[in-house]
């Protein structure tokens, strides 16, 4: 008798839409798109997708943090392992995600992961930060899962 096994495979880590609000700084008219992408959830108002260039074009292998509520990045350009860290240490400041940009600005607890202070902001510039596919097989916001 023979026995056929099915390999399972580990399930799909689920998707959302992000809006994104882009500036575009034309000098002359200076204007904001919207668009559309897919994005993964990572807190109630977070999402983690890929980046759009200021062209407006995808950037493989680089990613964003996402303010859900106002489409604005928290973190952007980033490899796969930072952006992961930026949605860890996002999470772990206890703020509401949900609320809109405006009182996110002001919370002091914000602070570590504005640009300059963030630990993640030489990424890309360290040759260890390689494209890599999203989300990572050990992305610590789909371990649980």
């Amino acid at each position: 008798m023979t026995t056929t096994t099915t390999p399972t495979t580990k399930a799909t880590v689920p998707t959302i839409p992000v809006r994104l609000y882009l500036s575009d700084p034309d000098a002359e008219q200076p204007h904001v798109i919207e668009r559309i992408v897919t994005g993964w959830p990572v807190a109630p108002g977070l999402a983690i997708n890929v980046t759009i260039g200021d062209d407006g074009l995808r950037l493989d292998g680089r990613y964003s943090l996402t303010h859900l509520p106002s489409g604005l990045a928290i973190a952007r350009w980033l490899c796969a392992r930072h952006v992961d860290q930026a949605a860890v240490a996002a999470i772990a400041t206890g703020v509401d995600w949900t609320v809109d940009a405006e009182q996110i600005v002001d919370d002091e607890r914000t602070v570590p992961l504005r640009p300059g202070v963030a630990v993640w902001d030489w990424c890309g510039y360290d040759r260890f930060c390689r494209a890599e596919a999203y989300p990572r097989p050990d992305s610590p916001a789909y371990a649980s899962r």
